[in-house]
């Protein structure tokens, strides 16, 4: 058994002003929840030879998926958007082709967070609400919530928090230890959503907030996944934002320990 899980990353990509180029990057945050939990984060690039990931893939004992602009909408049936809400083409087309491959071809454990939890439905056949805000009304009649950051000002801005609701029996209530009858608060940076009409295969939701927007999904309990016990998460926030809390933190602890019985 190795004493320390390695757990794969991918990368944004973004212009670097001071170079006037674009560069590849990870937040911090991201590497220090994996070191927090125990776990060797290793960043891997978004290659233009889409195929080179797989040579990566027998070193690592997990992967978590990062967040980040928006995926092109042509691979779920969506609408056209602005070109500044999307991700740089060479990074999406990576990261599909990442996640249709370890989650179809590989039994490693998966955590996607944020972007990277609606890139684990999109990359098994779902799509998305693509702007919350205009798109979405909650069935109750519920008022929206504002997840995205560009939605608050002041010091709502980047504090904003709001508490989900979890299913019962749950991988979600299980992983943060928080029992489904406590509040669990979480924060919000998003403006889509994971569509409940149409989540992708093996998963279903299990976490929402008070506007019916999709927090969590994990394998379905009649999928493959749930019968072999296999570790696949994806939260709509930010956990390692809020690592200094015990279920947030508790998230990445789930993964490396899913990596260490790998």
């Amino acid at each position: 058994m190795k004493k320390h899980p390695v757990i794969g990353l991918n990368m944004s990509m973004d212009l670097i002003d001071k170079y006037e180029k674009f560069g590849m990057l990870v937040p911090v945050s991201y590497v220090d929840a994996v070191t927090g939990a125990g776990g060797v984060p290793v960043c891997f690039p978004p290659y233009t030879d889409t195929s080179m990931f797989k040579q990566v893939l027998p070193l690592l004992d997990g992967v978590l998926l990062i967040g980040g602009d928006d995926y092109r909408p042509e691979h779920y049936g969506g609408h056209s958007q602005p070109v500044d809400e999307l991700m740089p083409e060479r990074r999406d087309r990576f990261d599909l082709e990442l996640a249709k491959w370890i989650l179809e071809e590989t039994s490693l454990p998966v955590l996607g967070v944020c972007g990277g939890h609606q890139l684990i439905s999109i990359a098994l056949g779902g799509a998305l609400i693509q702007d919350i805000r205009t798109e979405w009304q909650a069935s109750s009649g519920a008022q929206t919530l504002k997840h995205s950051r560009r939605e608050r000002a002041g010091r709502q801005k980047g504090s904003f928090r709001h508490p989900v609701r979890r299913e019962t029996d749950s991988l979600i209530v299980r992983v943060t230890q928080v029992p489904p009858d406590e509040i669990l608060q979480t924060n919000s940076f998003h403006h889509q959503a994971a569509h409940p009409e149409k989540i992708g295969r093996y998963l279903r939701a299990t976490a929402w907030s008070s506007d019916e927007v999709i927090e969590a999904i994990e394998p379905a309990l009649d999928s493959p996944w749930a019968s072999s016990g296999r570790f696949v998460l994806g939260v709509q926030w930010h956990p390692e934002q809020m690592q200094d809390e015990t279920p947030h933190r508790n998230i990445f602890l789930a993964l490396t320990e899913a990596a260490q019985r790998k």
